[in-house]
Formats: structure tokens, C-alpha cells, sequence
């Protein structure tokens, strides 16, 4: 019985232990969001050919994330967020030049892993890893100017049945840095930079024949985001990155 109950001792020595070396931050964040269309990651040049170009959307993005940080050095980083972005084409054929913005509003869920080093008020990481995206709805607004005479436009609602994919996802890379700025160490300012680069076609059937030659492009989705945000930490205290300090008598 007693060497059970010294096991027991141990196990939940261990399991304190163990716990106080994690480190759980939830907060929330929020920043611009800029997206972009892109044909190729490496081979952009071939939207030149199909007669246009593009260029980055300004959006807003905002969400609630949770942090994990296994030791000064390891953590991973799982999020909801609502992001608003898009993409602006401008083509030409011959004199007749049309410019075509599409608006977005996208439920975006990333895992990354973080990678980086913290001392006792401030951690610096790179991250990477995934996200898939659900479009939930969207806009677009075409203007034709025609050697010089624009015919009026306006929004209009997208078509997500037909045209666009409601379905994103691909790979997430950034950076970040987050500082602890009370006494106790607990709440923290993010500021987080990352990229998204998708894999899942824009559209549903072949590129919309705005395009001078659409069998030529495959467009993807793309978005940069910035995001400011505040955290709160639970788990081990930050306070033990302090640097041991020699005692003079």
C-alpha cells in the first residue's frame, strides 16, 4: 500500500511538473487582410500572357486564437477567423480595357506550428502549416471602358453555385511576436504577419473569358494578413524565462 501510494506521489509530482512547462494563450486579434489572385506561386508572368494583370484587394480580417506552447522553443497555433478580401484584374484586348474586382468574405480555420524563442517578457516565431477556408459569400463589380467611354457598374451579388468555389485551403507562413506587458506576466500584445497560399481552383469550370485566353490560366486563391491582438496566458508563468542573475553579498 505504501509503495502505491509513493507511485501516486510521484505520478502527480511528475504530471505538475510536466504541466507547468506548457503554456495556453487565448485571445482575440484583428487587422487588414489583403488578397491577391495568383496563377502559379513560381510563374505569375503566365497572367501577362492571358492579357491582364492583378493586384492586391485591402480587406479586413479579425478572429479569436488559441496558443500552446510546449517549451521556450516549441507551440502550435489554432484559430477561427472571418476574413474580407478578394482580388482586382485589370485586362486589355485591343482598345477595350476591363477592370474586375471581386469582394469575399471568408470562415478561415488555420493550425500552424511555431517555431521561435522567448525570454521573460517577449517571444519572437516563425510559423507554418495549413488552413482551410469556407467562402461564405461575395461580390463582384466589372467596368468596361471602351477606348475611352466606361459603361456604369455596380456590385453584384457572386455566384457561388456556378461560378466561384465556396471551398479554400493551402499552406500558411509568417511570423509573429508577442509581449507580455503586466507584472504577473499573463497578458501579452500579438502581433502575428502571415500568408496564405491556396491550392483549391477560384473557379468552378474554366477562367471566365474576361481573360483573353483563360484555357491558359488556372487561377488560386491568395491573402496576406496583419493582425494585432491581445492574449491571455494560462499554464506555466512566463516569469521562469527569467535569466538567472549571480547574487553578490
Amino acid at each position: 500500500m505504501k509503495k502505491l501510494v509513493l507511485i501516486l506521489l510521484l505520478f502527480t509530482a511528475y504530471t505538475n511538473q510536466s504541466q507547468a512547462k506548457v503554456q495556453v494563450g487565448v485571445g482575440v486579434k484583428v487587422g487588414p487582410a489583403f488578397g491577391r489572385w495568383n496563377n502559379d506561386f513560381f510563374k505569375n508572368s503566365k497572367l501577362a500572357t492571358a492579357g491582364g494583370t492583378v493586384s492586391f484587394l485591402p480587406g479586413l480580417h479579425a478572429g479569436i486564437q488559441a496558443r500552446v506552447w510546449f517549451n521556450k522553443f516549441v507551440g502550435i497555433n489554432l484559430a477561427t477567423e472571418f476574413n474580407m478580401s478578394g482580388s482586382k484584374f485589370v485586362g486589355t484586348n485591343g482598345t477595350i480595357i476591363t477592370t474586375v474586382i471581386h469582394k469575399e468574405n471568408q470562415l478561415t480555420i488555420p493550425l500552424t506550428a511555431l517555431v521561435g524563442w522567448g525570454n521573460e517578457r517577449m517571444r519572437i516565431y516563425g510559423q507554418a502549416g495549413g488552413y482551410f477556408g469556407y467562402n461564405i459569400n461575395g461580390k463582384d463589380k466589372t467596368t468596361i471602358n471602351n477606348n475611352g467611354s466606361v459603361t456604369p457598374s455596380s456590385y453584384i451579388k457572386s455566384d457561388y453555385k456556378n461560378v466561384y468555389q465556396n471551398i479554400d485551403a493551402g499552406v500558411r507562413f509568417g511570423g509573429g511576436v508577442q509581449v507580455y506587458v503586466d507584472k504577473g506576466l499573463k497578458h501579452t500584445v500579438t502581433l502575428d504577419i502571415t500568408y496564405d497560399y491556396g491550392f483549391i481552383k477560384t473557379f468552378r469550370n474554366q477562367e471566365p473569358a474576361y481573360f483573353n485566353q483563360p484555357q491558359k490560366v488556372q487561377i488560386k486563391a491568395s491573402k496576406l494578413l496583419l493582425g494585432v491582438g491581445y492574449a491571455y496566458s494560462l499554464g506555466k508563468s512566463q516569469a521562469e524565462e527569467a535569466p538567472n542573475r549571480a547574487v553578490v553579498d
